[in-house]
């Protein structure tokens, strides 16, 4: 007499056939297919859909993330613009060196065309403009500047 041997399947095996078949994807013609490939997700930014996020992936950008980088100035002088660390949309971490005697560090934050931020208990404001209206010799004929007080701050590239 010959035994035919069925297998049995406890809960645990039940359990691993079931999460295995929530393994498959679905194509463009709605028929599942388990091939090994993982569904790609696209996440929005709801709150700030026109930010940069955290990835670097333009996702609309601001005006502002054109600034990033070193900016000079004459005899030394620099404007430096970072992303600011803590990685939010439209803030930046700024490095300025305005005059032979200081450098320091400052929290900028986009608005509109501009980035903001305080020295020396003023508020102030980056804009884009052209090398005559830093006031200086060494930046004149330039064209990508940037402006903190026209005609005694500028920086360009």
């Amino acid at each position: 007499m010959k035994r035919v041997s069925s297998p049995v399947i406890g809960l645990s095996g039940i359990a691993a056939l079931m999460l295995l078949g929530g393994c498959a994807k679905s194509t463009e013609d709605g028929n599942a297919a388990n091939n090994g490939t993982a569904a790609v997700t696209t996440v929005e930014n709801i709150e700030e859909p026109d930010a940069v996020g955290a990835a670097g992936n333009d996702v609309g950008g601001l005006p502002t993330d054109d600034w990033v980088g070193r900016w000079t100035g004459p005899e030394g002088l620099f404007l430096d613009i970072q992303p600011s660390p803590d990685g939010k949309p439209g803030h930046y971490a700024i490095a300025n060196k305005d005059n032979l005697d200081r450098q320091a560090d400052y929290d900028g934050v986009a608005e509109g065309s501009t980035i903001r931020f305080v020295r020396d208990g003023k508020d102030l404001a980056i804009r884009p403009g052209k090398g005559d209206e830093t006031g200086f010799k060494y930046l004149a004929g330039k064209q990508d500047c940037l402006i903190i007080a026209p005609g005694q701050e500028g920086y360009c590239r």
